[in-house]
């Protein structure tokens, strides 16, 4: 049986995603995967666990002394140490091996003799509040040079490699988990709507856009997922906001089912150009309505019902709500098992 090292940018046994998709559907096909969760600092510790979801696939947590992602010639010193704890527990033979690496900062892992390297890149890395730009190309300059395959999320990635890495490139769009649902009932007890917005309430996040949609007189806006700052605290004080806060899978599929539209309350900023939202898969499994803001590079996404700008253009979608749905099948909505499947070629 063929082995994977999956070093992922998020834990398994966090909201699943990319990469738990991906991880779980190579090992249903023939692979067997050590699924790297993100390591951690200030410790030296190896754990190993098994996972029910499917019987190939073991979680690693590796704990070591530091971690300095800002600091690349540290850093690397980190991710040496950790692959060297790694190695003993496991006894991986890299040449053994595929390195499927999705977390850039452990970009000191390409310099093993690997099987073969696979960049699975679903963001535009260094476009991050916070994050310093020059850095992580340093880092996705190292993989790319070295990676057998890159995969990614969106095509607008791709224009910020260089010519010769875009030749390894192929577009993975993202999937959902779930199969598609029959819509129930989307009313509040008082007869208002009931609308959706999922995920990370962060920086890229535009708070005043979900304000807007809050106060309307007709909607119950639901917040699943977790947020920060003083807007967004503003935001689920409203009387029309019913906060959730984090859940996991199929806590908040279940949420998505009984509410009418779901929103993609993105700004318009340069890492919005290159993000394929898995939530927009899930919303259209859920057979919701999906929302956005009006922002030039959303206009792609076929799943987006309606681009809404002001309060006007949102009670007018609101009047329209079941009458402006796009035409689009359910079948068309792919999993998982049916992204793996180009990958799978290459492999």
């Amino acid at each position: 049986m063929k082995k994977i090292l999956f070093v992922s940018p998020v834990r398994f046994d966090a909201l699943k995603q990319r990469h738990q998709g991906l991880s779980i559907e190579l090992s249903k096909n023939g692979y067997f995967v050590y699924f790297l969760n993100p390591i951690i600092s200030n410790g030296f510790q190896f754990v190993e666990k098994t996972n029910e979801l499917a019987k190939n696939i073991k979680i690693i947590d590796i704990k070591i002394p530091f971690k300095a992602v800002s600091y690349p010639i540290i850093q690397n010193f980190a991710v040496s140490l950790a692959f060297k704890l790694l190695k003993k527990k496991l006894h991986i033979d890299p040449a053994k091996y595929i390195l499927w690496l999705a977390e850039p900062s452990c970009a000191k892992l390409t310099e093993y003799n690997w099987e073969k390297i696979i960049y699975d890149c679903c963001d535009l890395h260094g476009f991050f509040p916070n994050q310093k730009k020059r850095i992580w190309q340093q880092y996705e300059e190292k993989i790319t040079e070295k990676a057998n395959l890159i995969t990614l999320s969106h095509l607008y990635i791709k224009e910020h490699f260089y010519k010769e890495t875009q030749k390894k490139c192929l577009l993975i769009p993202n999937a959902t988990f779930f199969q598609v649902e029959k819509k129930q009932e989307s009313l509040a007890n008082d007869g208002k709507i009931k609308i959706l917005s999922s995920g990370a309430h962060y920086e890229w996040v535009d708070i005043d856009w979900l304000k807007m949609i809050a106060g309307l007189d007709n909607v119950e806006l639901h917040i699943a997922g977790k947020g920060r700052g003083p807007g967004f605290k503003q935001l689920i004080s409203m009387k029309n906001v019913k906060f959730h806060g984090e859940l996991d899978t199929y806590q908040l599929f279940e949420l998505m089912k009984v509410c009418k539209v779901g929103l993609l309350a993105f700004k318009d900023i340069e890492l919005i150009k290159g993000v394929d939202p898995i939530k927009v898969y899930d919303y259209a499994a859920a057979g919701l309505e999906i929302w956005a803001p009006d922002i030039k590079a959303l206009y792609s996404n076929k799943y987006i019902n309606t681009f809404i700008k002001d309060a006007d253009s949102a009670n007018k979608a609101l009047n329209n709500l079941n009458e402006n749905k796009k035409e689009y099948c359910f079948f068309e909505i792919p999993t998982w098992k049916e992204r793996l499947k180009e990958i799978l070629r290459y492999l």
